[in-house]
């Protein structure tokens, strides 16, 4: 990926953090899949799933708006949300205030791949929505990263954009895919959907038992575990 493009995914992801959850709670804002009741059914699904999923230390990568903390905020003794875009983190600094939970969150913000991340902090993991805006070299760095990030009984819940027969309707697998604000703003994303032959192979690559919790028309939900200490790099 080039850096023009990763600079206009930073930008777009700025200025859409004040209707990022439109996604979800109303179905909009999307480059696919034009009838909004799709996103918005599975994004109850995938509430479920974090919620269920949730425990002790975690840390949400790419956290976005915090979308999914208040389903997994309960079932938490601590929560890390880490992002790039600083207007991401402002939304989900105002979802912290209204639940509450300030003494149990921090937020921190910076380039997931320059950030030295604790070893061992964490029992859980989510990433949502991250692995679909990255090269295959770049997904390799994150599940090295989750390797080292977790105990060793440690769990990761991937939440991400499916590849689906409805999906290709509309859209390439991989692709330069052109995204609008509300306000008619355009930028260039990467994207990339993840379908099962994909995560299927996440096992050999990266040495992780996998279950496919979801795998619906837009989205997929993976949760799993590293099973014998080798790190993702030498998979």
């Amino acid at each position: 990926m080039d850096s023009n493009l990763r600079r206009s995914m930073l930008r777009y992801y700025n200025e859409r953090a004040p209707e990022y959850d439109e996604a979800f709670v109303l179905g909009t804002g999307t480059a696919s899949i034009p009838d909004p009741n799709v996103f918005r059914s599975e994004a109850t699904g995938l509430a479920a799933i974090v919620q269920r999923f949730a425990h002790g230390r975690l840390i949400d990568l790419a956290c976005g708006t915090a979308f999914w903390l208040p389903h997994y905020a309960p079932h938490c003794s601590g929560m890390v949300l880490f992002d790039q875009s600083d207007r991401m983190l402002d939304e989900g600094r105002k979802k912290i205030t209204a639940l509450g939970i300030a003494d149990r969150c921090s937020l921190l913000c910076g380039d997931f791949f320059d950030y030295e991340f604790g070893q061992g902090a964490y029992d859980c993991a989510l990433a949502g929505f991250f692995l679909s805006h990255l090269t295959d070299a770049q997904e390799r760095v994150v599940f090295d990263r989750l390797k080292s990030m977790l105990v060793s009984s440690g769990r990761f819940l991937i939440l991400d954009s499916a590849w689906s027969t409805e999906r290709a309707r509309f859209n390439a697998k991989i692709e330069r895919q052109r995204r609008e604000l509300n306000d008619g703003t355009r930028f260039d994303i990467y994207k990339r959907y993840l379908d099962q032959q994909d995560i299927a192979g996440w096992a050999t690559q990266y040495g992780v038992t996998v279950a496919v919790e979801h795998f619906g028309v837009a989205f997929c939900a993976v949760s799993g575990r590293f099973t014998d200490g080798i790190s993702a790099s030498n998979a």
